[in-house]
């Protein structure tokens, strides 16, 4: 009879580091004091880029940016989502707006950097419309599947006319919308 090796008997010395010198642990009075240092140190240098930031501002000339989250353009910041919406927070980091996509985002954050408040608001209103207008196709899309699957026929009926109307307001929104993005490019107005 065979007996099986036992291998975990002893523990190896290649993890263990040769010459560490042990520190003596620092006391809990030291260690408040050096989180109040640091965290004195970030805000800081969060206040001073945040002055630097609002100085370029002012010039009205936008700079763009790029976080690990999404993208920062003067006192603006833009969160980027996986699905392709955004969201936009002011300089006191309240949110503006949930934005279809990114575009819409960054334009209406440069427009209302460079003080122009009517295309600003239009794109604000246009994006609006198109939120409510996507949701209210998505709810009436299923309310007709399940409609379909009670085979009340009627209802079904009645909610196809509401969503061939959603759909036109939706593709009318997002018509303007791509006619600002092209305002936006021939006129260049990031530069």
């Amino acid at each position: 009879m065979k007996m099986a090796k036992y291998y975990t008997k002893r523990k190896s010395n290649k993890n263990k580091p040769k010459n560490r010198v042990e520190l003596p642990p620092i006391p809990p009075k030291v260690q408040q004091e050096l989180k109040h240092e640091i965290s004195k140190a970030t805000d800081k240098i969060k206040s001073w880029t945040r002055r630097q930031l609002g100085a370029y501002q002012n010039d009205r000339n936008p700079v763009c940016i790029p976080i690990k989250d999404g993208y920062k353009i003067g006192l603006y910041r833009l969160h980027v989502y996986p699905n392709k919406t955004c969201e936009v927070y002011d300089r006191n980091d309240e949110l503006v707006h949930l934005f279809e996509n990114k575009v819409n985002a960054v334009l209406y954050t440069i427009y209302t950097i460079k003080m122009n408040t009517e295309m600003s608001n239009e794109i604000l209103t246009l994006d609006s419309e198109i939120n409510r207008n996507y949701n209210d196709m998505l709810l009436m899309r299923r309310g007709i599947a399940s409609a379909v699957k009670q085979k009340d026929f009627f209802a079904v009926d009645a909610k196809q006319a509401r969503l061939d109307i959603v759909e036109k307001r939706l593709q009318l929104a997002r018509n303007k919308m791509e006619k600002i993005h092209l305002i936006a490019k021939s006129a260049k107005i990031w530069q």
